[in-house]
């Protein structure tokens, strides 16, 4: 993606102030504006087709010349929502609590501002019982705790010694037996030869079978 998808991810649900004074640039405060509005309308309108979208943001939003944003611009803002919140026209429990959370987070923004305490303490409790905070995560196995495994082509690493232009031995062997001649694989092999003393033993016993038929 030719975009940082965090920033966007991270201060959707800021104010501009809040923005500024993070010292976001002017650049992408406008495009988190827009991206927040494109939002809402998507709430309001959830059953709408992607085309009705982009022709919202065109109609709604003009560039540096003060023509209509491009068509370009308007799919790279839905391709931002979509990472973020997912295709609406999908919606999941999971995307359902994502804006249940987005809710309860905007509502202690404003609890906040108004430094309203009660307000604070009721949205920081329905939110930690909404996210089961105050319970074991059963899912927890502990991944972190795998030792890291470090692949290595040496193999010095198990014992063996190296073998000096290994790729040219290989390619030798290869060329070699995949021609099946069993020639070639006898070159290579231990023959064993037919001793004069068994030869001799084989005699004698032919010997003895001819002489016990003669009698």
């Amino acid at each position: 993606m030719r975009f940082n998808i965090d920033i966007y991810a991270d201060n959707l649900m800021m104010s501009v102030d809040e923005l500024q004074e993070k010292g976001i640039s002017q650049q992408v405060i406008q495009r988190i504006v827009r991206l927040r509005d494109i939002y809402n309308y998507m709430l309001r309108n959830p059953l709408k087709k992607e085309r009705e979208y982009i022709d919202y943001v065109q109609a709604n939003y003009r560039d540096a010349d003060d023509k209509p944003i491009s068509k370009r611009k308007a799919y790279e803002d839905l391709e931002i929502l979509h990472a973020i919140v997912g295709n609406l026209q999908q919606c999941s429990k999971e995307w359902h609590r994502w804006r249940f959370n987005n809710m309860i987070m905007e509502g202690y923004t404003v609890a906040l501002r108004k430094q309203d305490a009660s307000a604070i303490a009721r949205l920081a409790q329905q939110y930690g019982k909404f996210n089961q905070l105050d319970k074991t995560d059963e899912h927890d196995r502990n991944y972190g705790d795998i030792p890291r495994i470090n692949f290595t082509f040496d193999p010095t690493s198990l014992g063996f010694k190296r073998i000096p232009d290994l790729r040219k031995v290989i390619d030798e062997l290869v060329s070699k037996y995949s021609k099946s001649v069993f020639e070639d694989v006898a070159e290579d092999v231990d023959v064993v030869e037919m001793t004069d003393a068994i030869t001799e033993k084989e005699k004698q016993i032919n010997l003895f079978v001819k002489q016990h038929d003669e009698t």
